[in-house]
């Protein structure tokens, strides 16, 4: 039962955002998803890990955001965030409630890494904003039937 519980967890998160994909329109101010992974709480049990990482696509002055590269790069952001969450939630073993402060700031300055190399990649000026927000961060408790 325990088992069935994660796969169906699993499934409505990786559903739900695709069945209101046709509510969007294209031009979107913002783009993200979520992310779930069991992490241990120390005294606790497993627990799933949920993380949403949400890319403004236009910030402040819109004229460096129209372009093709900038674009290319927040689209390929979109998809990067989540391995980079993941291999940070999946290094930390055992976690105390008391450290996933700790574990959203390391969270946060990987994906500042992860922005700044994609500036370098995609061949955006180093000074052009790129505004995201990690938008949720809590815990499902797994443990209960």
């Amino acid at each position: 039962m325990f088992h069935l519980k994660i796969v169906l967890f699993a499934i409505l998160i990786s559903v739900v955002p695709s069945a209101f994909a046709g509510f969007y329109s294209s031009s979107s101010s913002s783009t993200g998803g979520a992310l779930a992974t069991s992490v241990e709480i120390e005294g606790g049990g497993i627990y799933n890990l949920v993380v949403s990482v949400q890319f403004l696509r236009e910030p402040y002055d819109k004229s460096p955001y129209s372009s093709d590269d900038y674009e290319e790069m927040i689209k390929r952001l979109n998809v990067e965030w989540r391995d980079v969450v993941l291999q940070r939630v999946l290094s930390e073993n055992n976690i105390k409630i008391s450290e996933l402060t700790t574990l959203k700031k390391n969270i946060s300055s990987d994906l500042s890494l992860l922005v700044a190399k994609a500036k370098k990649k995609h061949g955006v000026t180093e000074n052009t904003e790129v505004v995201y927000s990690i938008s949720g961060f809590y815990l499902v408790n797994i443990n209960k039937e």
